[in-house]
């Protein structure tokens, strides 16, 4: 989706039973791509450096979720029941 110069691509995806909101964007002043993803307990997780394309930031997010699954993206409060 485009929004005055912004591009967002999003997604929700189930890992290990949990669904994980992951957004992929860039900026009308900045072409390169971030990652963000929220958990279903509204932890967010933003990878520190920009990707140079939105495939890349996608790629990023799916090596990271073979090798640690769910728990990379669950933060240390994370036990609590998930917001609806």
């Amino acid at each position: 989706m485009e929004l005055g110069g912004n591009v967002t691509l999003g997604r929700r995806i189930e890992v290990d039973g949990h669904w994980l909101s992951v957004e992929i964007y860039r900026t009308a002043i900045d072409p390169a791509w971030i990652l963000e993803v929220e958990n279903e307990f509204g932890t967010l997780t933003t990878f520190n450096e920009p990707f140079l394309a939105d495939g890349l930031a996608w790629r990023a997010f799916e090596d990271l979720v073979a090798e640690r699954g769910l728990a990379a993206f669950l933060g240390p409060k994370d036990k609590r029941k998930p917001r609806r």
